[in-house]
């Protein structure tokens, strides 16, 4: 008896829908055969509503006037073609940005109106102590520009070759920024240390020492100051401050330390 009503149950459950019934008779309740993974995202482009959304051929309406393919809104606000109207693409405004960075007027835009007033300029690493380096950096501190270079040209230095390349091409960046050539004046000079190489120093008698060979880089500040002339005038102006006429300040007032012996000295 438990055998016909075992086998009567099974054909119940697979012809009844319910829910016990792993497949149910309606066919729009059917499960889709593919299944959404993190590489098969059916339906990403819910999270864009705005863009326009493709539908199958078959349920695409055709525009029989101008005969081209139409695409729909996903809200159904309206039917646009392709040959009238455009949406825009995703990276217009990055290409904008794009067009800027090459005009070279993204960093003016972050600074604002504000003219240049200094330019700061390193050179690269060379293997020279940071103490000779320092040397030559007092030296061309707080000199013109071109004063600057001129020094470093007739310098005995090994160094001052290249230094004097980096200030060269420091002035011309400075230049290109809209500094007064004229007025550009080595406001400060500093020396930073870089990493040291260790070589072998071979000694006699198997005996060997370490060798630590320097390396450092120089730094110029360059901003724009006063030209000798304006120098000259500003010391003529001081000095002529100094100077008092016989008008203002009499000369016949009472000597108050008065020599009493006879010795003048």
């Amino acid at each position: 008896m438990a055998r016909p009503l075992r086998s009567l149950f099974t054909v119940a459950q697979t012809s009844i829908a319910g829910p016990s019934s792993l497949r149910p008779v309606t066919s729009h309740l059917r499960p889709s055969n593919q299944v959404r993974t993190a590489f098969n995202l059916a339906g990403w482009d819910r999270y864009l509503p705005k863009l326009p959304r493709w539908t199958s051929e078959e349920d695409q309406p055709k525009d029989e006037a101008t005969g081209g393919v139409t695409m729909t809104e996903e809200k159904g606000a309206g039917v646009t073609t392709n040959e009238d109207a455009s949406t825009g693409g995703l990276f217009d405004e990055y290409s904008k940005e794009a067009e800027e960075d090459q005009s070279g007027m993204k960093k003016r835009k972050k600074r604002g109106d504000k003219p240049w007033t200094e330019h700061k300029y390193s050179s690269a690493l060379h293997k020279i102590s940071h103490r000779k380096l320092n040397d030559l950096s007092r030296q061309i501190s707080d000199l013109p520009i071109d004063e600057a270079i001129v020094q470093m040209q007739f310098s005995e230095k090994r160094a001052s070759k290249w230094i004097k390349s980096t200030l060269a091409l420091s002035r011309d960046h400075a230049v290109d920024k809209g500094l007064n050539r004229s007025k550009l004046v080595v406001a400060e000079t500093w020396v930073s240390k870089g990493p040291k190489i260790a070589r072998l120093d071979i000694k006699g008698r198997g005996k060997y020492g370490i060798k630590h060979h320097p390396s450092s880089k120089i730094h110029v500040l360059l901003k724009e100051g006063k030209t000798p002339e304006e120098k000259l005038a500003d010391k003529f102006a001081k000095d002529l401050r100094k100077v008092r006429s016989a008008g203002v300040v009499r000369e016949d007032g009472k000597i108050r330390r008065k020599v009493i012996s006879g010795w003048t000295w």
